[in-house]
């Protein structure tokens, strides 16, 4: 059996170019959200090949099953894995999260202003991801954030990483965490493939491009009242760190 792996993230934290950046490798294939409400979304590498792992009828009748073919079906690789987001289905978070044979990566994001503001605009657009061959995002132009939105995304993700942390440590088991900020750099590949037993050597390459690009202060048409309704909380550094990324 190849090494199984998953990826736990919130929304918007860089999941699907993670999953990019890992499935570029030769032995390693990762899926993107098999649990999906909307489809089964096997690796890039794979999309053109039809439903290998069944459909969403057969995984909705029997989804554990649907987790036992994805771990049989390496197709020669060495590691395989999927990512599984917040708010997809519990039993399937208690199921890899309690078995020992499948590795944890933990993804979330530094910035939670940059969070909210790439989900909130997600949710406008409904332009999820960004590949050569995605649906194009026409430009959304500057968003009003408000604090009270902001801060329920904040404790909402908080507590899923907490919740997270807690049952894996409860479960005997341990975690590989990463952080969207990072994920660009080569140590970081380099640490996630000694986490999965492959060889660390080949460059990681990914498809994705990043979305939402500027400062916040050229992303939020509230900028200046948001930095004052911020003042001495703890997401202050938030906004003044987003205007160098």
């Amino acid at each position: 059996m190849p090494t199984q792996f998953v990826i736990l993230a919130s929304p918007r934290c860089g999941s699907n170019w993670l999953c990019s950046l890992l499935d570029s490798h030769p032995e390693v294939l990762c899926h993107h959200e098999l649990f999906n409400p909307d489809g089964i979304h096997l690796s890039r590498s794979l999309r053109s090949k039809g439903e290998i792992l069944g459909g969403v009828d057969a995984r909705e009748k029997a989804p554990l099953e649907l987790l036992a073919r994805a771990w049989r079906a390496s197709l020669g690789h060495k590691a395989v894995g999927f990512k599984l987001n917040l708010g997809q289905p519990e039993f399937v978070f208690s199921e890899v999260i309690q078995d020992p044979d499948t590795r944890k990566i933990i993804l979330s994001r530094r910035n939670r202003i940059r969070s909210f503001l790439s989900e909130m605009i997600a949710e406008k657009t409904n332009v999820w991801e960004s590949y050569p061959d995605s649906r194009r995002m026409a430009a959304p132009g500057p968003q009003r954030v408000e604090v009270t939105d902001l801060s329920r995304q904040v404790v909402r993700n908080r507590n899923y990483y907490r919740s997270l942390r807690q049952r894996i440590d409860a479960a005997g088991q341990s975690a590989l965490e990463l952080e969207y900020e990072y994920l660009a750099e080569r140590e970081t590949h380099r640490r996630i493939l000694r986490f999965l037993d492959v060889d660390p050597g080949p460059e990681l390459t990914a498809e994705t491009a990043r979305m939402n690009r500027g400062s916040l202060r050229s992303l939020i048409s509230n900028y200046e009242q948001l930095e004052q309704e911020l003042a001495g909380t703890e997401l202050q550094q938030d906004l003044a760190n987003g205007e160098n990324a």
